[in-house]
Order: C-alpha cells, then sequence, then structure tokens
C-alpha cells in the first residue's frame, strides 16, 4: 500500500536521511549532511509543509520536494527534488508520486510548474512527460579554470559603462525575467552580486553573479548564474561580453563556471564558449501547465 505524508511531519533529522537514502546511487551524489540540507530548506525557498515523503507498506520509500513563488498574480511551483529509495525502484512508484504531486499542485492553485532532470536521465525524462512535462529548453554547466586573457578586456572595453550592485537590484531591470530557471532568480542568490552596463546612462544589459573568498579573504571561486542584453540590443553580444569579463576578474587565479544556462541563449554560450568555458553536466528544463480557474 503507497500511502503519503506532509515532510513537515517528520522530525528534521528523518527528512534529511530520507533525501540521502532517496539519492543512494543516483546519476549525481545528491546526498548531504544535516545543516546542509537545513540551510537548503531556507536558501532554496522549500516548503516542508506541501513536500512529501511515500511509504510503502509503512516502509520510507521516497520524497518530493517542492518550492513556490508568485509573480504577477501567476502561481510558480519547482520540483526541487524527487526520488525513490534503491529498493523501491522499477516498480512503478514514480508515476504514483508524481501524480499525488500534481494534486497537491493543484489544490495550491498552481499556475505553472517546473522541474530540471540530467539530460542522461532519459528514465524520468519519460516520466515526468507521461505526466504533462514538456522540454522546452536544455540548461549548461560550464567552467573554465583557466586565467582569462586581458587582451579580452581591452577587446571588449569600448564605450559601456559598467556598475556593480547586490544581486536583488536586478530586479529593477525591465527585461528581468524571473521564474523559469529557478536556481538562478535573484532571490535565490544567497550573497549574490550583479553589474550593469550602460550605454549612454541607458541601461544595455545585467550580469548575475556570485564570488566566493578563502578564510584568508582570497578569491576562490565565481559563478555566473544570468547575463542579458536588452532586448534588440544591436551589439548584444558585445554587451555581454564586457559584463561576462567584468565578473570573471581576468587574471585572477580561481575556479571559474556558469551555473544553468539556457542553451538557447546562443550569443551567451557563443560568448563563453569564446573565452574558454567548456560545458559539462546538462540538464533539461522542463514545465507543465495548469488549467486554474
Amino acid at each position: 500500500m503507497i500511502t503519503y505524508k506532509p515532510l513537515s511531519e517528520l522530525p528534521i533529522r528523518d527528512a534529511s536521511e530520507l533525501w540521502n537514502q532517496s539519492f543512494e546511487g543516483y546519476i549525481v551524489n545528491a546526498s548531504m549532511p544535516l545543516e546542509r540540507f537545513i540551510a537548503r530548506i531556507g536558501n532554496d525557498g522549500l516548503s516542508l509543509e506541501e513536500s512529501l515523503a511515500c511509504y510503502v507498506d509503512g516502509a520510507a520509500a521516497g520524497i518530493v520536494m517542492n518550492s513556490f513563488r508568485e509573480y504577477d498574480g501567476v502561481k510558480l511551483a519547482r520540483n526541487s527534488g524527487t526520488a525513490i529509495a534503491p529498493d523501491f525502484r522499477g516498480k512503478g512508484l514514480g508515476k504514483s508520486m508524481m501524480e499525488k504531486n500534481s494534486e497537491l499542485y493543484e489544490k495550491q492553485g498552481v499556475h505553472r510548474a517546473y522541474l530540471e532532470a540530467i539530460s542522461t536521465n532519459t528514465a524520468a525524462i519519460r516520466l515526468y512527460q507521461s505526466v504533462g512535462y514538456v522540454i522546452i529548453d536544455r540548461l549548461l554547466i560550464m567552467s573554465n579554470e583557466q586565467s582569462l586573457e586581458e587582451l579580452n578586456v581591452q577587446n571588449a572595453a569600448s564605450t559601456y559603462t559598467l556598475v556593480r550592485g547586490q544581486a536583488a537590484e536586478v530586479a529593477s531591470a525591465a527585461f528581468y525575467l524571473p521564474g523559469e530557471v529557478w536556481q538562478t532568480d535573484a532571490s535565490n542568490i544567497r550573497d549574490g552580486e550583479c553589474v550593469f552596463v550602460y550605454k549612454e546612462e541607458k541601461l544595455a544589459g545585467y550580469g548575475l553573479f556570485k564570488r566566493v573568498f578563502d578564510a584568508a579573504g582570497s578569491l576562490t571561486a565565481i559563478t555566473l548564474f544570468r547575463c542579458e542584453a536588452a532586448p534588440g540590443h544591436p551589439d548584444a553580444k558585445g554587451v555581454l561580453k564586457r559584463a561576462v569579463l567584468e565578473i570573471m576578474q581576468p587574471g585572477h587565479a580561481c575556479k571559474r563556471s556558469a551555473f544553468n544556462i539556457r542553451a538557447s541563449h546562443k550569443e551567451l554560450v557563443e560568448v563563453l564558449t569564446e573565452l574558454g568555458f567548456n560545458a559539462g553536466m546538462e540538464q533539461v528544463l522542463m514545465v507543465r501547465e495548469y488549467n486554474v480557474e
């Protein structure tokens, strides 16, 4: 018998253990210690009350974690992790879990639901498609651990003016669109930063990123989350390159990455590729629309 209960009814340690148990042997190691699990709940805006623990004949068998946001009256949901414990895989449990989660979304009045899946995980993608999700894009995780050449800065400098700010400030850009790629929303990036690119006092683009420093204050990593040029800008690629180079701090030795970059954003992918970034893991971005009366 398959039963469910809200994840909020479990002691937090049990919820953490269920997460790790359910992701055991997964394509990517998603296990995490209790402290990180707790931090993720806050950082990703996870709702334990609206997340699910799945049981088969009383034994813990799987987990579904959800996040919710609302923009301009449209309620969005993100499936932030669905997994089944090894002993219960291959038995059709995934379909039951996704259908139960869909019922939960409908009760919550969700208009649109998103999720990401590793592109090589064809079984999971087929499962999500079977309950109404469709692929709308690919998400690239790119990296470059080499030192960028200062020449690139000189080539891209031109007449653009740069202004740095905090991540939340990008929401002021008229062309900033939140919601779809959940983990790269400004509201999701703790201690994030942004850079605005201006041309003759008019906003031409922005970049959203985060820097990490060690205990001695040395820069160890930079991650780019978003980079956009104003729609229709005649030098969109130049704007993107200027923002990326400002963000990536050429000449510094550190780890550089770009997270969940939409493959459809071809100009940005080209800029990153030309600067030596290579795509590693790839995910598919999927969406399901709900009819809300």
